[in-house]
């Protein structure tokens, strides 16, 4: 799905065993180039009691961030530790240096702030003049004193319209140049289901969490925003035992959500068959069969 030779490398903050990426161009590129979706767990700046539509940070999993660093497209930095490096490390010119750095991004978010607050208000304004209703031709003829039948109301005050001023909602990540990426490549416990995942996003597929339909991952054609999903995919070791009636009752729940149910195994003694591709490369050989209960 991806070159070989990532444009960009995206930082995936390790933070309590988490693998965690904070910037919406980070989320976006993995997207599109790699077909990694992930979870979004932040909240929303706007209403953040509810947990509905979730914000960022958006959560990897294991499977995804070892793949991203097995292709160089991305990073993984121990937030806490790394920060706290950094800031210590920095001289008194470096530190300035920073400091201004911040000052002028927050000057120029001020600038594009004020931009936008003068637009609105001058659109407000313009939508304001053009409800003023035109007076009517009745209500400059003027009665003589005693001849109405209700006293005169006393004149309403004109109303000011006060506009809503919207706030910044997103805090820019400011200490992204803080951490650098260095040749240091920890270790990424991942599950024994690693193997399928990435025999999946090799050949295009985007996979999410398949809980919700009783397997491992949930398997796409593309991305989960166009189509639902075609297989309901679980991993299994290459000479574990399967009881059949795991492969009936799969079989039959990935029927019944319209999926098929895939499964696949890796031999741990087969040698890489695709010696070209570092994408297609694996630490075996895995075999993968769909199962699809008919007469539901």
């Amino acid at each position: 799905m991806s070159s070989t030779k990532p444009d960009r490398q995206v930082r995936i903050s390790r933070i309590a065993g988490r693998y965690l990426v904070f910037d919406i161009d980070d989320v976006a590129y993995i997207r599109r180039n790699h077909g990694i979706c992930a979870v979004f767990t932040g909240t929303m700046p706007q209403n953040p009691t509810q947990n509905v539509f979730l914000g960022l940070p958006v959560e990897l999993y294991a499977e995804e961030a070892k793949l991203l660093a097995e292709r160089k497209a991305g990073y993984i930095a121990d937030d806490p530790a790394d920060h706290l490096s950094q800031l210590k490390a920095m001289d008194t010119s470096a530190r300035k240096a920073y400091i201004q750095s911040l000052n002028v991004q927050r000057k120029n978010a001020k600038l594009v702030f004020d931009e936008a607050k003068t637009q609105s208000l001058a659109k407000h304004k313009d939508k304001r003049k053009a409800k003023t209703p035109l007076r009517d031709a009745t209500d400059q003829v003027s009665l003589p004193d005693g001849d109405a039948l209700f006293d005169p109301l006393p004149a309403q005050p004109a109303k000011q319209l006060h506009v809503k001023e919207i706030l910044p909602a997103v805090t820019p990540t400011t200490s992204n140049a803080l951490i650098v990426p260095t040749g240091d490549h920890p270790s990424i416990e991942v599950p024994s289901s690693y193997p399928l995942y990435k025999y999946l996003n090799v050949r295009g597929y985007f996979i999410t969490p398949g809980l919700r339909f009783g397997g491992d991952y949930s398997v796409y054609p593309g991305d989960p925003f166009r189509y639902h999903a075609h297989y309901l995919a679980n991993s299994y070791e290459w000479d574990q035992a399967i009881p059949m009636l795991d492969l009936l009752t799969s079989g039959r729940l990935g029927t019944a959500v319209k999926k098929s149910f895939l499964l696949g195994g890796r031999d741990p003694a087969a040698k890489n068959r695709d010696q070209g591709d570092e994408d297609r490369q694996a630490d075996g050989d895995l075999r993968v069969f769909c199962i699809e209960w008919a007469g539901m």
